[in-house]
Parts: C-alpha cells; sequence; structure tokens
C-alpha cells in the first residue's frame, strides 16, 4: 500500500479482520485468527468510482502492477539473503 501510496493512488484495508471488531473482541478476547489475519494485509480497495477516466483507470492498474512487482522482488531478494524488509 506504501508504493501505491507514493505514485498518488489512495488504497485501504479491504476488510479488517473480523474478530478485531469491539463486538467481538469483547466476547472472544485473545483469539488468534493467523490466517485471517495474513489475509487482511494482502487484500486492498483500490479507487473505483462512476466518474473515473481510462486515463485513471490504467494509471491505477499500472500502479498496482508495479507495486506487485517491487513487492515480489523485496520478497525474492529476502529468501535469497534471509533478510526481512
Amino acid at each position: 500500500m506504501e508504493a501505491m501510496r507514493a505514485s498518488g493512488v489512495q488504497t485501504s484495508i479491504h476488510y479488517p479482520p473480523i474478530h478485531h471488531f469491539s463486538y467481538y473482541r469483547q466476547r472472544y478476547s485473545g483469539i488468534s485468527l493467523p490466517v485471517t489475519e495474513a489475509r487482511c494485509h494482502r487484500e486492498v480497495t483500490l479507487p473505483l468510482y462512476p466518474g473515473m477516466k481510462n486515463a485513471d483507470v490504467d494509471y491505477v492498474l499500472t500502479s498496482a502492477k508495479e507495486a506487485l512487482v517491487a513487492a515480489r522482488e523485496c520478497e525474492t531478494l529476502s529468501i535469497a539473503d534471509n533478510t526481512e524488509y
């Protein structure tokens, strides 16, 4: 999301983990759902609205592709040298 923000594209977490909502925190405190938590950080909401021009859609898609390529490169580098980014 940081790479998208740097490109001027607003993103947000699509669906926060449900167990982080106050209703569930109060009833099920201390619950751990690692898969849910991992997934929430891999899904984002991209800009989408009726007045978007084709050029805006292209820019969002290009920015998303570049961010994904950069993230994949960082992941590959961290695996190769055992460094976390």
